[in-house]
């Protein structure tokens, strides 16, 4: 039986770690927003559920945020300050002129998807 020299081991290892996969992680999951509870009376909570809205950094973060009163295409709107943020649920008071119009969340700079809501 014959003995593999380092270098033959060597050289047959570098061929095989240059054919392995080369696996990179991509985070590129969208936030999802499912359903905006508002509030009747006017007053109490608007209540965003949804998924991946991540933890926000309980709304502190500059690019996590929530819009509303936005067009189709997430124009315009007012940006609101979340009492809670978590990575399933969203809540914020009603804010003053919010009207009608889509809301959004943006996590880490990513759009979600919106649903038309009219505020009171």
């Amino acid at each position: 039986m014959k003995r593999l020299s380092w270098f033959t081991l060597g050289t047959l290892v570098l061929l095989l770690g240059a054919c392995a996969p080369n696996i990179q992680v991509q985070d590129n999951i969208l936030p999802t927003l499912i359903s905006v509870t508002v509030p009747t009376g006017g007053t109490g909570m608007v209540v965003l559920q949804g998924r991946y809205f991540g933890d926000g950094m309980n709304g502190a973060s500059p690019n996590s945020y929530v819009i509303v009163g936005a067009d189709i295409a997430a124009g315009g709107g007012l940006r609101v300050t979340p009492a809670s943020w978590s990575t399933t649920r969203i809540e914020f008071g009603v804010p003053e002129g919010g009207g009608s119009g889509f809301v959004y969340v943006v996590v880490d700079g990513v759009l979600s998807n919106g649903i038309p809501t009219n505020l009171p």
